[in-house]
C-alpha cells in the first residue's frame, strides 16, 4: 500500500514524542513538521529550538515555523497530504487548513474528552485530585477540543505523580493511540463518537494567581495544586514581600502530628521544623513542604532549616501570606 502521508504539528516534549512515533512507523511519510518558533530561554536567553524542531532536523524533516500558522497555508497546500496531526502545538488552526487534510485532521489529547477540553487538561487533572485520566484521539474541528472521538486510552493518577511524570504517561499512551488507530481511520474502520455536551469540563491555561498558594485551603488541595505545578510553573507563597517557590511536598496523616497546646493556629504558620520537612498548618490538615526555594536561590530540600536559625525568615511560629 502507500504510505500515510501526514504532516505533523507540535511543540513540546510531549508532541516529540508522538512525532517520533509517526517516524517509526513503516506505513507512515512525514512530509512536514510544524511547530513554535524559537524562543530565549535561561538567564543568558539563548535561542532554543522546540523539541519537536529538534526532532525535525535529527531525522532531515522540514520544519515551519511560522508566527501565524496561516502565513504557510500556501505551502501546506501543495503538500498533498492524507492527516494533520497535531498534539500541544500552541497555536489556533483556522478551518481552511485543517480542510487541507484529504483523510482527517486529528488531534492527540490529554484528556478523556469530553472532560478537560483545553489547554492545561494534564495539570487540571491533578490540581482537581482526578483519580485517572487519559488521552483522546479525535477530529479536529473549529471549536476548541470539540470534535468526534476515535479512540480513547486511560491512565491511573497516581498520589506521587506530578505534572511531570504524568505528561510522560500521556506521552506513551499518545504513541500508542497513534500506533493502534492511525490506519484503521485511513481505512475508514473506526467510526468517531460525538462528544456528549452535558459531560463537557473545561482545562483553561494555569494562570499567575492560581500558582499562588490559598493556605486556608486544605492540606490535600494544597497538595495536589504543588504537583501539579511541578516541574513547571511551580507553586508560590509569600513571607514579609519575599516569594518562596514550594516544590515536592506531601499531606501529613492522621494522627502523626498533633497540636499539643491550646493555642490556635492560623492557616499558613509554621508550626515545626523536623529532620524531613516543615510543617504548615492549613485550612484543614497539616502538610509537610519537602522542597523550598528562597529567593534567588535554587530549590532545596526543606529540611535545611531545621536546627538553623539563620536562613531567612523561616522558623517556626512564622507564617506564610494567605491569598
Amino acid at each position: 500500500m502507500n504510505k500515510m502521508k501526514v504532516v505533523f504539528c507540535g511543540t513540546p516534549e510531549i508532541a516529540a514524542g508522538i512525532l517520533q512515533q509517526l517516524i517509526a512507523m513503516d506505513d507512515v511519510e512525514i512530509l512536514a513538521t510544524i511547530s513554535q518558533p524559537n524562543k530565549p530561554v535561561g538567564r543568558k536567553k539563548v535561542l532554543t529550538p522546540t523539541a519537536v524542531k529538534t526532532v525535525s532536523d535529527e531525522n532531515q524533516i522540514r520544519c515551519f515555523q511560522p508566527t501565524k500558522i496561516s502565513e504557510i497555508y500556501d505551502d501546506l497546500k501543495q503538500l498533498d497530504f492524507d492527516f494533520l496531526i497535531t498534539c500541544a502545538y500552541g497555536q489556533f488552526i483556522p478551518t481552511k487548513i485543517l480542510n487541507l487534510a484529504k483523510v482527517e485532521p486529528l488531534n492527540v489529547h490529554g484528556s478523556l474528552l469530553p472532560q478537560y477540553r483545553g489547554g492545561a487538561p494534564i495539570q487540571r487533572a491533578i490540581i482537581n485530585g482526578d483519580k485517572t485520566t487519559g488521552v483522546s484521539l479525535m477530529r479536529m474541528v473549529k471549536q476548541m477540543d470539540a470534535g468526534d472521538v476515535f479512540a480513547e486510552l486511560e491512565c491511573v493518577i497516581e498520589d506521587k505523580d506530578t505534572s511531570g511524570t504524568l505528561f510522560k504517561k500521556i506521552e506513551i499512551l499518545g504513541q500508542k493511540i497513534i500506533k493502534d488507530n492511525l490506519l484503521k481511520i485511513y481505512n475508514h474502520e473506526i467510526e468517531p463518537i460525538p462528544q456528549e455536551s452535558k459531560f463537557v469540563t473545561f482545562a483553561p491555561i494555569i494562570t499567575s494567581e492560581e500558582e499562588n498558594i490559598d493556605w486556608t485551603k486544605s492540606a490535600i488541595d494544597i497538595f495536589n495544586l504543588t504537583r501539579g505545578l511541578l516541574p513547571t510553573p511551580v507553586a508560590h507563597t509569600f513571607m514579609n514581600h519575599e516569594r518562596y517557590k514550594i516544590g515536592a511536598t506531601r499531606v501529613m496523616k492522621e494522627n502523626e502530628y498533633f497540636v499539643t497546646t491550646m493555642m490556635v493556629h492560623n492557616p499558613g504558620e509554621i508550626l515545626s521544623i523536623d529532620n524531613e520537612g516543615i510543617i504548615i498548618q492549613t485550612g484543614n490538615g497539616f502538610l509537610k513542604i519537602l522542597e523550598l526555594q528562597r529567593p534567588g536561590k535554587k530549590m532545596q530540600p526543606a529540611n535545611i532549616y531545621y536546627n538553623n536559625h539563620n536562613l531567612n525568615d523561616i522558623k517556626v511560629g512564622a507564617r506564610f501570606d494567605t491569598i
